[in-house]
């Protein structure tokens, strides 16, 4: 990685006498790209998308929340603190809208790479596949195991017969695991269900697809990349009318709705690099980003609660831009323990995303066989959180990151 470059200004190749319109790419200065150091403070954006994911997986299969809990708990009987609790519990509502910020944040960084240090194909996806496969493998051998020791030793844990939407999938998940064939096989490593649901129900798994489809197109979008750009915002205007009928092929649906949010981080890079947007982004006071930011991911909640999700995914992308833009102009210190905790998640976030689903099922199941219930009001989740994040840290050096030392030897 080179030294810490200067201003992050736009190369104008005029003040040389050539006209850039005119000069062979391949003669044309290089952009100043932002260092690593610089991208660094980002990783805490990762950490605080994967955690947000497993606070919200938590609280479904750890707690009856919603509906059920105030069926046991009317509201009438709430004092101050119970409404209190309630409302941290619906700060982890947008679970679908934090995979959306992450796509965002994954076009950026992939852009980045490919400038950085530019693939061919064949290059690209060897290294993607060297990144995501092997914990993804360990991870699916995870949830089948886990699954299989849940039902196998606490039948009650996957009997659906309480009415709850967890053991209805897990039922049909452990069907599936029961009769599990080579077709199976072949679309789990496909990253798609094995009928209805994903290998030992682990749900994560649905945001694997549009992100490996992007990994697929990135040499021949990022060829043409104003191309790209531009039929990217056509074609998701199409979706947002389209996909209100529902649910359409998932290659479709990556088209339609996914790969938007992956061009925009892309976009975002371009802007940072090319124009002076951390210019104009360090003149806005550090208290008007943030209430910015407060404001968009409290209108992010209310339509993750509606479940207005075309809506919802556009304004997680904004939260994401603005975010972002707050980090690279140095409004927040990376020296700031919050930030510091978050960016200690961000760098085994693949992990921890990946790991966490299996690891809270076990924990249902232990919950199952302590108590001798299968729907709890109680908010065990908060408990289980520690230690899934400890675990998947553990499992992260072993698969992960052993992985990845690996391949960079050989």
């Amino acid at each position: 990685m080179s030294n810490k470059l200067g201003p992050l200004q736009p190369i104008n190749s005029s003040e040389s006498g050539v006209n850039p319109s005119t000069q062979p790419v391949a003669e044309q200065a290089p952009l100043q790209h932002l260092t690593y150091q610089e991208l660094d403070i980002l990783h805490a954006l990762r950490g605080f998308c994967a955690f947000y994911v497993v606070i919200f997986h938590a609280k479904f299969i750890l707690w009856s929340g919603g509906r059920q809990y105030l069926q046991v708990h009317p509201r009438a009987t709430w004092g101050a603190l119970d409404y209190l609790a309630f409302g941290a519990d619906m700060l982890s509502s947008a679970g679908y809208e934090m995979v959306i910020f992450f796509f965002v944040l994954s076009g950026f960084f992939i852009r980045y790479a490919q400038l950085r240090k530019h693939r061919k194909p064949v290059a690209f996806y060897i290294n993607r596949i060297v990144r995501i496969y092997p914990p993804f493998l360990f991870a699916s051998v995870l949830a089948a195991v886990g699954l299989w020791c849940v039902a196998r030793g606490i039948p009650a844990a996957v009997a659906a017969d309480n009415g709850r939407e967890l053991n209805t999938t897990l039922a049909e998940a452990w069907r599936e695991l029961s009769t599990l064939n080579l077709g199976g096989v072949v679309r789990t490593l496909g990253f798609l269900q094995v009928d209805k649901v994903y290998i030992g129900y682990n749900d994560v798994y649905w945001s694997l697809l549009p992100e490996a489809i992007f990994y697929l197109a990135v040499p021949l979008a990022f060829w043409r990349i104003w191309v790209y750009y531009g039929l990217s915002i056509a074609i998701h205007a199409v979706g947002l009318l389209w996909t209100q009928h529902g649910p359409l092929n998932p290659f479709i649906d990556y088209l339609l709705t996914f790969n938007f949010y992956f061009a925009v981080g892309a976009m975002f890079y371009d802007a940072v690099v090319r124009t002076p947007w951390l210019t104009w982004g360090r003149r806005v006071p550090a208290w008007l980003l943030l209430l910015l930011m407060g404001g968009l991911f409290g209108a992010l909640l209310l339509l993750a609660v509606l479940k207005l999700k075309p809506i919802s995914g556009l304004v997680a992308t904004l939260l994401a831009v603005l975010s972002m833009t707050t980090l690279l102009a140095g409004k927040v210190s990376a020296q700031n323990p919050l930030m510091r905790g978050l960016h200690k998640l961000g760098v085994f976030s693949f992990s921890l995303y990946l790991y966490h689903f299996p690891l809270l099922l076990l924990c249902y199941g232990s919950l199952v066989y302590l108590t001798g219930e299968t729907v709890f009001y109680a908010r065990y989740y908060w408990l289980a959180l520690p230690l899934v994040t400890l675990v998947a840290y553990a499992l992260y050096w072993v698969t992960e990151r052993a992985s990845v030392n690996y391949f960079r030897k050989v």
